[in-house]
Order: structure tokens, then sequence, then C-alpha cells
């Protein structure tokens, strides 16, 4: 049974799963930091929704039964090494980093059965000025590859139905983090190129079209490697965007108003080295990449 759990990252995704977990009554939740941030984070509470969670930090304790990781790709290195002392061989370690990539980095140190893929999305959490705001909490999607991973599948189930987390449990998580990856390559590369919200990506709006067709080029380069992303996948996440907030920022968005380094690598970085070797063109991605690579030169 999961009891304690260990959160890495106090941005718009940890911040929201770690005040949804402290008002849904799991008091057992700690935040995994350095002594730096533990120092800084003491001195200046975090605002989420107007009001400041009683966010626990620590440097070091025992061993935890979940540690989510919600820290930004470029943060994924330490926050590895910083979980150390808190895993165990029944630890469960979630990496809810974007992408299909930070699961394999993780299992190079903790083992593959330890790291069970998920996909945070649907959320609308923004973080600016240090302060975090959402009105969709979104879900977490989660599924074995092994027969080894099935208890820690179903003790997460267990978990998130306990307090009240939104959480699917999917039969092939692999494709469902292609298909994550191909909404992050239009939703997010499209809002941080153009520096705008979720709006200027719904209907009638002036980025849907290269929204969409940045994932039609992602979809290209799945079907090629044997992983079915369909229009109607494409069609889903058109009306999922047409619910978010207008003025919501995604979180590369975010990255750049900041001036912070973005996941580009983890997005057009990622697909456009397979299409080559596919011989797949990606116009729009290499445009987007183009475009966020450029105002990234001024942070």
């Amino acid at each position: 049974m999961i009891q304690k759990v260990g959160i890495v990252g106090r941005g718009a995704i940890g911040a929201l799963y770690g005040t949804l977990l402290l008002e849904h009554g799991c008091h057992d939740v700690v935040f995994i930091v350095d002594p730096d941030r533990k120092k800084r984070y003491e001195q200046q509470p975090l605002e989420v929704n107007g009001e400041f969670p009683d966010f626990q930090y620590v440097t070091s304790g025992e061993s935890l039964d979940l540690i989510m990781i919600c820290t930004k790709y470029s943060g994924l290195s330490a926050a590895i090494q910083e979980i150390a002392p808190f895993v165990n061989q029944d630890t469960i370690i979630l990496s809810c980093l974007n992408g299909i990539r930070s699961e394999e980095e993780c299992r190079k140190v903790y083992g593959e059965d330890a790291v069970i893929r998920c996909i945070v999305q649907g959320m609308d959490s923004t973080y600016l000025n240090h302060a975090v705001d959402y009105s969709h909490v979104g879900e977490i999607l989660f599924g074995s590859e092994t027969p080894q991973q099935r208890s820690k599948v179903e003790d997460l189930k267990q978990f998130f139905s306990r307090y009240s987390i939104p959480y699917r449990e999917c039969e092939d998580i692999v494709r469902e983090q292609w298909n994550k990856l191909m909404l992050n390559c239009g939703i997010n590369q499209v809002c941080a190129a153009h520096q705008v919200g979720y709006g200027g990506c719904q209907d009638h709006q002036p980025y849907q079209a290269e929204f969409v067709a940045a994932m039609k080029e992602v979809q290209t380069v799945a079907n090629a490697k044997g992983i079915s992303l369909t229009d109607q996948d494409i069609q889903d996440w058109i009306q999922l965007v047409n619910s978010l907030r207008p003025e919501g920022l995604p979180s590369m968005a975010q990255d750049i108003l900041a001036h912070r380094k973005t996941e580009l690598p983890l997005f057009s970085l990622t697909i456009i080295p397979m299409a080559k070797e596919l011989s797949i063109h990606t116009p729009v991605l290499e445009k987007l990449c183009s475009q966020i690579l450029e105002l990234e030169k001024n942070f």
C-alpha cells in the first residue's frame, strides 16, 4: 500500500499534485529538494489558486512508497540523484515529464520494474511569478509493460482512488505516451513559438492549422514506427484544447515568458531525427524548432 509520497519539482505539475493530495487528506507527502531550495522555498511559500498550501520540504529522510518526478527535463538528471536516499526495493517511481525519454533515463539507475510509465494531461496549471493557478486538474495515465509491474500498477490505482485523483490505466502506455507527445509537439511548440495561450489554437483562431499540421507530422512518424496514432486522436486533442482557458499557457510557453530553457529536446528534437532516419519530411516541426531556438538565444 502506498502511504508515504515524495514529489520532486514544485512547478505547475508538482504543485498541483501536492495541493490535491493535501486537500484530499494525504498528509504524508513531502517535496524532495536540495538544501538551497529548502531554504528558499521555506522563506517564500508558494501561492496556489490564491492560497498557500502547507508544503513540507526535505533533503533527507526515510524511504518512500511513491516518488513523482515533476521537474523540467533540464532538472531530470539532478532529480534522479536527489531521490536516491528515498528509494528502496519497493519504491514506485513515476516520471511525470513530457515526452518518451525520461523513463529510460530513470531506469538506467533504478531498474525497469521500479519505473512505471505515466502521462499527465488535461490540466491547465500555470506557474508564473511564484504562483500556480489551475482550474482543470486533468488526469494521470499509467500502465504496466511487464508482468512484474502489475502489482505496482494495482497499488497506484488504489492510491489515486483513495485520494480522488483522476487517473486512467492504459493497456498500451507506450502508444499513449506517443499520443501525448503528438499533442505537445503541436500545442506546446506553437504556443511557445508565437507566445500565445491555448486560445490561439482554438477553433477559428490563427494558429490552429499549424497546431494540427505539427500533430500530423508526429502521427506520420509514429505510424512508420508501428505505433498507431489516428485522425480521431488528433480530433480528440483539438476538442481538449478548445475546452481549456484561452488565456492558459502550456508549459513551454510558460518557459519562454520566464526566460527559461524549454523542453525542445523532448519534442521536435526527439521527432526530427527519427523522421530523417525514416526519410519523412517535417517542415512544420523544423520551423517551430528554429523559432523556439531563436527565442532561447535571448535567455
